[in-house]
């Protein structure tokens, strides 16, 4: 029975391994000490930390991501959903004037001028996305955004990253354990047929445990390259075998769960650029104003309405840079298409040397290997000193 005992000890060990890396996702027990909180979950911002790392300078250019949006595409996307604020502009200019003037107008001449302030306000647009892409690099904090998406409250989204990345792996790691035990359960049955001494157990389960976990996370990510074995057979980490695979999936979860277009925007207007993206809107909404009253001016002036007229003007780019914003999540889907961020990170992933790459996964829990180890080798001597006392 030592064999499956053993096998059973090393699935049992490795189990058990992975489920405190990723488990419980808050602290269990009596802090600071007394308890335990998985490993990933515990060190989930030094974990964000590396992986915005990893993203921001080695995957991902936001500078270069934002220049694949086309203002003219974004204008065409964008405009229709301004019209109510067009009006609103129109008739606010008007009442400047005279509140009685826009029900005179002819609802012919009332079209003819919406149309140029919508030509006009599409000019604005393309500005302001022209602006935004210069700018973008002080207006986007794209590590503030990746942390804030991947600790605090929401490290249980760590946990789901690196559980879906590293699943094969993962699941080599506890079904290893089995085999390995098993094996050198049967170097220990050999041992106790020849050398029958109970004491040894323990020793033995603490040997069991400990290469079980070690022998595991080895063949995952060691050797680097693949490398041919006794002339015979070529092998590679499991987990830099698949640096393509991982590679398009890490890439997606990272756009559909982290850098998605809400988040991007929600980043923007309501992030420490926000103001000045407003008030970016509004000075090109003024100059819009501008623009399209050029010839009222002297009108103006005359009449001695003027100042209203300023007035005017601040309220109309106030209301604009308010309806931009509120209504600016009409972008999300062409974003998503415009972005790309899910194929320029796949593709640059799977262009990494496997010693960056490798660090993406092993980094959740390489400083608590030994830790993760030392458990298998504490739950083998235990199992071996219960043989010792009730089997033996």
């Amino acid at each position: 029975m030592i064999p499956f005992t053993y096998g059973f000890v090393g699935w049992v060990t490795n189990w058990l391994a992975l489920k405190m890396t990723f488990y419980p996702i808050q602290f269990v027990g009596i802090p600071p000490y007394l308890g335990w909180q998985g490993i990933i979950p515990r060190k989930a911002h030094k974990m964000a930390s590396k992986s915005v790392d990893v993203i921001t300078e080695r995957l991902l250019n936001i500078r270069e991501v934002f220049l694949k949006v086309d203002p003219k595409k974004a204008e065409l996307v964008f405009l229709p959903v301004l019209e109510s604020s067009i009006r609103y502009t129109m008739r606010e200019f008007s009442d400047t004037l005279d509140p009685k003037l826009w029900d005179m107008i002819p609802e012919l001449v009332r079209e003819e001028i919406y149309h140029k302030v919508k030509r006009e306000s599409g000019v604005t647009i393309r500005k302001v996305i022209r602006k935004l892409q210069r700018d973008i690099d002080s207006l986007f904090d794209v590590k503030a955004l990746v942390l804030k998406k991947l600790s605090g409250n929401n490290v249980g989204l760590v946990v789901e990253l690196f559980k879906e990345v590293g699943a094969p792996e993962f699941r080599f790691i506890e079904r290893s354990g089995f085999y390995f035990g098993f094996l050198l359960g049967l170097v220990q049955m050999v041992f106790m047929v020849y050398f029958p001494v109970p004491w040894t157990l323990p020793i033995q389960g603490v040997i069991v445990g400990y290469l079980t976990n070690y022998l595991a996370l080895e063949m995952i990510f060691r050797p680097l390259l693949p490398k041919t074995f006794l002339g015979i057979f070529t092998y590679q980490g499991l987990f830099l075998k698949r640096q393509s695979e991982v590679s398009r999936l890490y890439a997606k979860l990272v756009s559909e769960k982290i850098l998605t277009p809400k988040n991007i925007l929600s980043e923007l207007i309501f992030g420490k650029a926000s103001n000045d993206i407003i008030v970016i809107i509004r000075k090109e909404v003024i100059q819009h104003v501008d623009t399209i009253t050029f010839l009222a001016k002297p009108a103006l002036y005359a009449s001695g309405k003027i100042e209203e007229f300023d007035a005017a003007k601040e309220r109309i780019a106030v209301a604009m840079a308010d309806n931009a914003v509120e209504k600016s999540f009409h972008l999300e889907e062409y974003l998503g298409e415009a972005l790309e961020i899910e194929k320029m990170m796949g593709d640059r992933m799977s262009a990494l040397p496997p010693k960056e790459f490798e660090s993406i996964l092993r980094s959740a829990f390489q400083e608590d290997e030994l830790l993760l180890i030392l458990v298998g080798a504490a739950l083998g001597a235990m199992v071996g000193w219960f043989q010792m006392v009730f089997i033996v």
